[in-house]
């Protein structure tokens, strides 16, 4: 629990290397942005698909052939957190990462510009915060895992640099509304403060039953598959900049494979 807990918060505090640009820059071109974040889709992806679901689906050959009584649980738990994921998207407030893109390259605001700004700015981070409880939520299930905690630690990387890259998408938005590089900073890693409390959520859950694993796993897959196609990539591909985005998507995909590879 504890190793589980220590993990979890180093890949929350990652959060805010991303902001650590920002103490030199004002703004982001948007190309980068959009790599950035096409680079963080495709670590979650990865993640998803090869670590959390390939291991929820582990159980599903026995030594009888197919375990529909597993496949069932890890589809129930993929659909679960599918739904979720839609639920926190449709019913709490907040702001998609596109809400600031039109105001990247703009050189001045007026005074309430900036305040309309600045609330937006702490919407996206609002949004972007409920995001790292599944993130944490999945890191707890991967460690419960067992193996060797292997999942775990694949997890703890992927989602550590997938949080540097959505440090980036917080800080950016943050700076260009005015908001100092040390307060900015400091809003940011405190945003990562949810993957702890989502680790030891997801840790207690799969730890309670050795059934619930397979749901607690699918369920962790199905929300970031979900948050990444909802909002990641449609963010990421939508500025005329898609060739740089898919770029990222695919180096974020490998970097997760290779990560997966040294980890076993």
């Amino acid at each position: 629990m504890l190793q589980t807990l220590a993990a979890a918060g180093l890949t929350g505090l990652a959060t805010g290397l991303g902001a650590f640009p920002f103490f030199f820059l004002r703004r982001l071109p948007r190309r980068a942005y959009d790599g950035i974040l096409g680079l963080g889709a495709g670590l979650m992806l990865a993640a998803a698909t090869l670590g959390l679901l390939a291991e929820a689906l582990e159980g599903v050959r026995g030594s009888v052939g197919l375990d529909t009584g597993v496949l069932g649980k890890v589809v129930l738990g993929f659909l679960l957190g599918v739904v979720v994921a839609a639920i926190m998207d449709r019913f709490i407030p907040h702001r998609h990462a596109g809400g600031h893109h039109e105001h990247i390259g703009r050189e001045a605001h007026s005074h309430d510009d900036e305040h309309v700004e600045l609330r937006r700015s702490y919407a996206i981070i609002g949004a972007l915060s409920i995001h790292r409880v599944p993130e944490g939520l999945a890191i707890g299930a991967g460690f419960a895992s067992g193996h060797g905690s292997s999942l775990g630690w694949l997890l703890v990387v992927s989602v550590g640099i997938q949080n540097i890259c959505e440090g980036v998408v917080m800080g950016a938005p943050l700076r260009q509304s005015g908001v100092s590089p040390w307060r900015g900073l400091a809003v940011v890693v405190a945003s990562g403060l949810a993957v702890p409390l989502g680790a030891l959520l997801g840790h207690l859950l799969s730890a309670s039953a050795a059934s619930t694993l397979p749901i607690v796993l699918a369920l962790a897959g199905g929300i970031l598959i979900y948050v990444t196609s909802n909002e990641v990539i449609p963010e990421s591909h939508s500025h005329g900049h898609e060739g740089t985005a898919s770029a990222g998507v695919v180096l974020g995909f490998l970097l997760t494979m290779i990560i997966g590879a040294v980890l076993r």
